[in-house]
């Protein structure tokens, strides 16, 4: 026993005079991710931004592929902090952007909100590829919208609100506009003249807004994705060997032509494996590497929907915007599914069970914050705690999608699609000036500009 109290002794001398070693290695990391939160927000905070709004003429003749291209642009763009000034001292983080499909009681609008220093480049990327979609700087339109919920209620208003995350790993794609396209115009379809037609059943006094905020994303997310090609690649179509035993035949010995490589005893043959995996697992295999070769976004997929309490049906956000996301599902692939978390719905019997009714109001309080401010989630663990409220914490999700993906749910309509009387259209195009036109007029014709 006296042992025991002598080493007692000893280790309280020890951390009498070493304490403040155990302070430091504890609270430092703490207080490191509190300044970087703190210089974040202030750098975000800082950023001028602008509201672009997509014009779109009469008939669009280009596929969703320019669309991709205009987005592996703005991917260019991507800023990163490089050395400990930028990171630590001046909170550098990816700017991002806002692609925005909205309706305005039934007129549905494209807007890009972006940093002003970034306007040209996008303005410039869009002319790029459609020449005939007219870029213009527009007063935010969230200027008009509630700024919390009690004005929601004061002006008779209710609001529904959600975030959607993949159903599976961001490594399997969604379907693309590729899916939807097919040699015979008439078999073609734009999927985006879904959402179009949702938007545009909105009534007068209604309100309809999806955002996907999206930040260049870097390489790392690849990295994560590659076990689940590796994955793929090793499994076999489950009771394709066992049918060939039935019916007397074994794989490897019909192919005697292929090289095989024996690895501790066991043979091994790298066509069987390809020959034993169904097309359908083939076909699911290529989509995941394809998907994985792509440059990509950090994105947030939100949307709220805002209507008179006289008016007001959850159905309408629930089933007809959700929906409209639902025809991107594949079983093979991926799918958009609800964050619980950030759904304007809570019930006694989840958690945390108390107050159910309060807890509504403030998740109805936060997504209308984050959309009206265009929220992304913060960069450091420590600031869910920081933006989080008691029985409502911070926990809104980005994940990954690809330039092509985002090009498939936000890009200006084909001419497949029955744009009117939805969207305010341009109705003349635009043209360049005549070839071999002089640069210069006559001297007397440029004095005047002097």
């Amino acid at each position: 026993m006296d042992i025991v109290w002598g080493v007692l002794r000893e280790a309280g001398v020890v951390l009498y005079y070493t304490w403040w070693i155990w302070v430091f290695i504890i609270v430092g990391p703490v207080f490191v991710e509190v300044w970087l939160f703190w210089k974040q927000e202030t750098f975000k905070h800082e950023i001028d931004w602008v509201l672009l709004e997509l014009r779109m003429p009469r008939e669009v003749r280009k596929s969703p592929m320019a669309m991709e291209q205009v987005l592996s642009a703005l991917h260019a763009l991507r800023n990163a902090p490089g050395d400990f000034q930028e990171k630590y001292l001046n909170g550098e983080i990816t700017r991002w952007f806002s692609l925005e499909l909205v309706s305005l009681g039934g007129e549905v609008h494209f807007y890009i909100r972006a940093p002003r220093a970034q306007k040209d480049l996008i303005e410039a990327a869009f002319f790029s590829y459609y020449p005939d979609v007219e870029v213009l700087e527009v007063d935010d339109y969230v200027g008009n919208l509630p700024e919390n919920m009690k004005e929601v209620y004061d002006q008779g208003y209710e609001l529904w609100g959600t975030e959607l995350v993949l159903a599976k790993n961001e490594a399997y794609p969604i379907k693309s506009y590729l899916d939807f396209e097919a040699p015979e115009e008439e078999k073609q379809y734009d999927p985006i003249s879904l959402f179009l037609e949702v938007l545009g059943k909105t009534k007068r006094e209604e309100f309809v807004g999806i955002q996907f905020e999206i930040a260049p994303a870097g390489d790392e997310w690849k990295k994560h994705g590659a076990h689940v090609v590796e994955e793929l690649r090793s499994k076999k179509s489950e009771g394709s060997h066992g049918a060939g035993a039935s019916m007397g035949i074994e794989f490897p010995h019909i192919l005697p032509t292929f090289p095989v490589e024996k690895h501790e005893g066991k043979e091994s043959n790298e066509f069987s494996k390809m020959f034993m995996r169904t097309p359908g697992e083939t076909d699911v295999l290529k989509a995941v590497e394809e998907n994985l070769s792509q440059a990509a976004f950090e994105t947030v997929v939100r949307f709220i929907y805002l209507s008179p309490k006289s008016i007001y049906t959850d159905t309408f956000a629930r089933r007809g915007v959700i929906g409209a996301f639902n025809q991107y599902a594949s079983n093979d692939l991926n799918a958009f599914i609800q964050n619980p978390d950030m759904s304007t719905r809570a019930k006694a019997w989840a958690w945390p069970h108390l107050f159910p009714a309060r807890r509504v109001f403030l998740r109805r309080e936060r997504i209308l914050n984050y959309y009206r401010h265009r929220e992304v989630p913060p960069h450091v663990p420590i600031g869910k705690y920081f933006m989080g409220r008691f029985l409502n914490g911070e926990h809104s999700k980005h994940f990954i999608l690809t330039c092509r993906s985002l090009a498939t749910l936000f890009h200006p309509p084909t001419y497949l699609v029955l744009t009117a009387p939805h969207v305010r259209r341009i109705e003349s195009r635009k043209a360049g000036p005549p070839a071999g036109l002089p640069i210069y007029g006559a001297e007397e014709s440029v004095e005047k500009f002097r």
